[in-house]
């Protein structure tokens, strides 16, 4: 299991090796959505060292917007950097675990060419864990629980999809 910022990172290699702009938006949709995939297909947790939580766009875990929203809507040049708890020693996570990579990628994969607005409006329509844990005036967290039960129906539509393409 990785953290957010060593799956922020596996993003953002993935844009910088095929010359993909990522935005902070994008990268939070997109990591949700790579967290929902693994709680599918894996049935555990991507990452577990923050929560995703319901803001008004939609899905977003709060370490990741911080860190990369001086950003803006401008893409992100920089890797995510993990600090030890004196914020003396700076370093730049990476994903060991090949599972977590195969996730990763293939949340890249269906998603890569997807502008970060669609992936905004998809990610909190009606139907979504989004949808069913939003309130205007709070940051509720969506549980996990749930996002995998919304990703299961993904999963099992994806496969039927490839089986018969």
């Amino acid at each position: 299991m990785g953290t957010t910022s060593s799956v922020a990172n596996e993003f953002l290699k993935l844009s910088e090796n095929s010359n993909s702009e990522l935005t902070n938006m994008k990268l939070v949709k997109m990591m949700y959505i790579a967290q929902g995939l693994c709680l599918s297909i894996l049935e555990r947790p991507l990452f577990n060292d923050d929560t995703i939580e319901a803001w008004k766009y939609g899905p977003v875990i709060p370490s990741i917007y911080h860190e990369f929203k001086h950003f803006k809507s401008d893409p992100i040049t920089s890797k995510s950097v993990a600090t030890d708890s004196n914020w003396e020693s700076f370093s730049e996570p990476t994903l060991i675990n090949e599972e977590d990579k195969k996730i990763v990628k293939l949340a890249w994969n269906l998603y890569k060419d997807t502008p970060a607005k669609e992936l905004a409006m998809s990610t909190h329509r009606s139907g979504t864990p989004w949808s069913f844990t939003y309130n205007p005036y709070e940051n509720n967290v969506i549980p996990n629980s749930l996002i995998k039960k919304y990703y299961d129906k993904f999963v099992t539509n994806l496969e039927k999809y490839l089986k018969s393409a």
